[in-house]
């Protein structure tokens, strides 16, 4: 049976050890922790980032020194980390975990590390019978390296049981990444992401996110910044669901927009899976020699694998272009109007003759009205 958690209590003339008082302390740490770890997903909250500056020997070989930035994070412990100034990552630091391999282009894993370490102790600092111990705990960090591929296992560390607190356990959060050259034992450049993977922050875990004012804004960056996107739900005008790009006022201009109604208004194209069973449909008008398109969410792997079928009309325009001369007595009769074979390439031509020459016949292209119909067959019910 899992231990259950105790919350220290007090009495009047209790005397109080030391135990009891960390006891009181090690409570409200715990319970924290507990709550950051069953209510956000772990990682970066604020800062924390990775910043190269140019520089180069006094052989001029080039290199980049890297600093981290101040900010807040928390581990998949619950543990708060706050790096509180700048700090530079240190070369030697890399040389000791021996992670370098002969590869000059790969990108080697900046771990935050969350670790408590013992105060100084004061001087004079004594207790009982010259008993001084440490009465000051630091929250400190590391700043630590790993092997190429080494952020690929982040998402495999161990969890504390439900009870637990933070403890002393380690938990590496990703920073970034770095390049090194092992000749002059320097750092080559500095990068968010490798391979897909990249800095994680922190995040919140809820089946349910309410607005206090009636309106709901979702963005990509934590102020706001004209042109990123955004999403708003409003419960004005009997409810509104809107997306676009954030103006400098922070107003989302909506390129697309539902009702609670259902009324749907977009400014673009939409296409989406095709049902089975359904037909869709695209028409306009094609000149002689053009491809006719498919209509919206049919693909021509579709068409050739036999996936949807086909059907096509098509009608004469008239006069269907413009005639040989600028005489007013031409008239135009249509003379071919079809597909090329078995493509959905248009024959549009029609024959121009005069009315006081019959005899004088030209054949031009001409243009058509054209509809495309892809029928999708039902999915067949297995026996």
């Amino acid at each position: 049976m899992a231990s259950r958690i105790e919350r220290p209590l007090f009495y009047e003339n209790q005397i109080l050890g030391a135990a009891d008082l960390t006891a009181s302390v090690e409570y409200g740490r715990n319970q924290q922790a507990r709550h950051e770890r069953s209510m956000h997903l772990w990682g970066i909250a604020s800062g924390l980032t990775l910043t190269g500056t140019d520089k180069q020997t006094a052989q001029n070989d080039k290199y980049q020194e890297i600093t981290l930035a101040p900010g807040v994070a928390f581990d998949g412990t619950g543990r708060e980390i706050v790096v509180p100034e700048v700090e530079r990552l240190s070369e030697d630091r890399f040389e000791q975990l021996s992670v370098a391999i002969s590869d000059e282009h790969a990108w080697y894993p900046v771990f935050l590390i969350g670790r408590d370490e013992p105060a100084p102790q004061p001087q004079f600092a004594v207790g009982a019978c010259l008993n001084g111990q440490p009465t000051r705990r630091v929250e400190g960090y590391d700043l630590s390296f790993g092997f190429p591929g080494d952020e690929l296992e982040i998402d495999q560390q161990p969890v504390p049981d439900i009870v637990e607190g933070p403890g002393s356990r380690e938990w590496k959060i990703l920073l970034g990444f770095v390049q090194w050259l092992k000749s002059i034992k320097r750092f080559k450049a500095v990068s968010d992401a490798s391979g897909g993977i990249g800095r994680r922050y922190a995040g919140a875990q809820a089946d349910v996110v309410a607005a206090r004012g009636g309106q709901l804004t979702l963005r990509t960056r934590s102020h706001n910044e004209v042109g990123k996107p955004a999403l708003v739900m409003d419960e004005t005008e009997n409810g509104l669901l809107q997306f676009g790009m954030l103006t400098a006022s922070g107003v989302v201009t909506p390129v697309f927009s539902v009702t609670a109604k259902g009324d749907i208004k977009a400014e673009g194209t939409i296409t989406g899976a095709v049902a089975p069973g359904s037909v869709q449909i695209q028409s306009g008008v094609a000149t002689d020699g053009i491809v006719l398109p498919l209509p919206p969410g049919i693909t021509e792997a579709q068409v050739t694998g036999g996936q949807v079928t086909l059907h096509t009309h098509l009608t004469p325009r008239f006069p269907g272009a413009a005639p040989p001369t600028n005489a007013t007595d031409w008239l135009a009769l249509p003379l071919e109007c079809r597909l090329e074979g078995t493509s959905r390439r248009v024959l549009c031509r029609f024959a121009w003759f005069q009315s006081n020459a019959p005899a004088t016949v030209v054949n031009l292209p001409g243009a058509c009205n054209y509809v495309v119909m892809a029928s999708v067959p039902a999915a067949s019910g297995g026996s």
